[in-house]
């Protein structure tokens, strides 16, 4: 099923995709939170045992193994980037076997996926893994820094808002930030309170 590749924003062209890919984003689409994004789709090869192949779906806020029964319903299984621990592939003669596991211990496995669908997923994956992991150090370090009673240095453009600013802009400024992972929670928080403290 090397034609059921698919193909996301940021790894080809959508007008390649197949009937399957296109049904499973349009199901995905549903379940999506505002600003996410699916970044790649793999599918199982179809067999005899598999007449609607199940997909893995990688977005930009999660992974989502997305399984179908012979009733036509659909089960989601999401995990979020911020809790993967580890996510990666197994890959054998035929098929690729997919696994992911979260912190808190929970694991999940799809088999029987395309194997050069897989290696795009893996590397789609270790990107977003990647993303995550730095945004947890940086969380740990300031909630260290803030639970020794560290000071806090507010950005500069933050800091020092320019005379007349409306407050309502630079607190949808410090959300935008906080939203693109520019700074932390600790971070947004107290550029909040100097913010409303300036009123």
């Amino acid at each position: 099923m090397a034609e059921e590749e698919t193909t996301l924003k940021r790894t080809g062209d959508p007008s390649q995709e197949t009937d399957l890919v296109r049904g499973v984003r349009a199901d995905v689409a549903k379940i999506l939170t505002p600003n996410e994004e699916v970044l790649y789709i793999a599918s199982q090869n179809a067999t005899a045992m598999t007449p609607r192949p199940d997909c893995v779906v990688a977005t930009t806020n999660r992974v989502i193994l997305y399984r179908q029964d012979i009733l036509g319903r659909v089960n989601f299984a999401d995990f979020l980037w911020q809790d993967v621990k580890n996510s990666h592939i197994e890959q054998g003669a035929l098929s690729s076997r997919f696994l992911v596991e979260t912190i808190d211990g929970r694991k999940e496995v799809m088999n029987n996926l395309d194997k050069d669908q897989a290696k795009r997923l893996y590397s789609v994956c270790q990107q977003m893994d990647q993303e995550w992991r730095e945004k947890r150090r940086v969380r740990t370090m300031e909630e260290e820094r803030a639970r020794a009673g560290g000071i806090y240095m507010a950005p500069p453009d933050m800091a020092s808002p320019t005379a007349g600013e409306d407050p309502v802009d630079k607190l949808a400024k410090a959300k935008a930030m906080l939203d693109k992972g520019l700074i932390s929670e600790i971070e947004y928080e107290a550029l909040k309170a100097k913010i409303l403290s300036s009123l």
